[in-house]
């Protein structure tokens, strides 16, 4: 059975597991420290009477800036739980320490302001290989999250000044088949990899783009027979690729996983992983020194719902008893993304930047927050 031994020193946090086969001393710090707390305030919905539920992703430009959405919606639609608004992003030219001015996504303000359809939110963000931004967007028909078209793309070639006009990832697809991602992205040997749900007999797809995101070909169906909007996936050491999904408020315990050894053209069976404080809308990190990191929402209902709890683990299967970085959330509350910092710097160590919605009412209308996971043991750099 594994045990959380908790050691504070040098306001460094250590994390020590036991088990027979891990009796390593895990070490990391989280910023800001002495958790749960309520993280780096960075984007102050309540300031302007607004809500930023569903739009969190984030990505490293090659050139070393950071790019982080989050979507601006009514706090007065659904409690500000809704999709009624439009996606807005900012820059960070130097680590994360200071941010632009918001910009404003055009496409994603036009879909709002138009008839086509209720609004238009980012939903994941990627860096391809030649540096290509590739920023996907949800359509939404109301403010329930009603998907009513399929997901287009978006393309920059300049680090986020500019993005091209929409495309299809797929010109046959429909709703049953890709009708959201949840930035269930990663690149991987020079590929593009996105999973998307949708509603067919074969709810999970995936897609991947070999050209930088020019264009996109279905390479398979996942496995999944069930399950409910949230997918996460990574790649294991080995080269193999794991992919998560959220079945139900019932398997809060234990998430169903499928792996890949040949780059998603064919999957393993159905497994799962244990999660000792439950978890929602789960967003699962590239590995970092020694240790992958997933985190989300403590579950829908019951005791300990609804907070923003970690994960870390060595082999991306095997999972920590996990804490909380925040616990003032609610049912409603807790969607996040995350994204390593520094990994085209060779003389930059790497971080890992975790982006969350975190409530700021009694009802649903958040705020966005920052947290920083730093100092990462790698055992390969000893």
């Amino acid at each position: 059975m594994r045990h959380l031994v908790w050691i504070l020193f040098c306001s460094t946090i250590f994390f020590a597991c036991s088990s027979e086969n891990d009796s390593q001393t895990k070490t990391f710090d989280i910023v800001p420290g002495d958790i749960p707390n309520e993280g780096i305030l960075y984007v102050n919905h309540e300031e302007q009477g607004r809500s930023g539920h569903g739009g969190n992703s984030i990505t490293e430009c090659t050139n070393g800036h950071i790019i982080s959405f989050y979507s601006n919606v009514s706090r007065d639609s659904w409690d500000g739980h809704g999709v009624g608004g439009w996606s807005e992003y900012r820059k960070s030219m130097d680590g994360g320490k200071t941010w632009s001015e918001p910009y404003i996504l055009e496409y994603s303000k036009k879909a709002w302001e138009g008839d086509e359809v209720h609004s238009a939110l980012v939903t994941s963000i990627n860096t391809a290989p030649n540096g290509t931004l590739i920023a996907v967007l949800a359509r939404f028909g109301n403010d329930r999250w009603q998907r009513i078209k399929p997901p287009v793309y978006l393309l920059s070639y300049d680090n986020g000044e500019t993005w091209t006009e929409p495309r299809d990832f797929d010109s046959d697809a429909t709703i049953p088949d890709i009708a959201y991602t949840k930035d269930a992205a990663f690149v991987f040997d020079e590929e593009v990899f996105i999973v998307f749900h949708g509603s067919s007999d074969y709810p999970y797809s995936l897609y991947v783009s070999a050209d930088n995101g020019e264009s996109f070909q279905k390479r398979s169906n996942l496995p999944f027979t069930l399950g409910r909007y949230y997918s996460t996936c990574s790649v294991l050491d080995n080269g193999e690729i794991i992919v998560y999904i959220y079945e139900s408020e019932n398997q809060e315990y234990d998430l169903p996983y499928v792996i890949s050894r040949d780059k998603g053209h064919t999957w393993s069976e159905i497994k799962t992983s244990h999660f000792s404080k439950r978890i929602r809308n789960p967003q699962m990190s590239d590995k970092i020194g020694d240790y992958y990191f997933l985190h989300g929402r403590s579950g829908m209902e019951g005791q300990g719902h609804g907070h923003l709890v970690l994960y870390w683990s060595e082999d991306g299967i095997n999972w920590s008893e996990g804490v909380f970085l925040n616990t003032s959330g609610r049912r409603r509350d807790s969607y996040s993304a995350n994204e390593v910092i520094g990994k085209y710097d060779e003389s930059s160590p790497k971080r890992l930047l975790i982006q969350s919605s975190i409530l700021y009412d009694t009802l649903g209308a958040v705020n966005i927050r920052h947290w920083w996971i730093e100092n990462i043991r790698d055992s390969n750099s000893r």
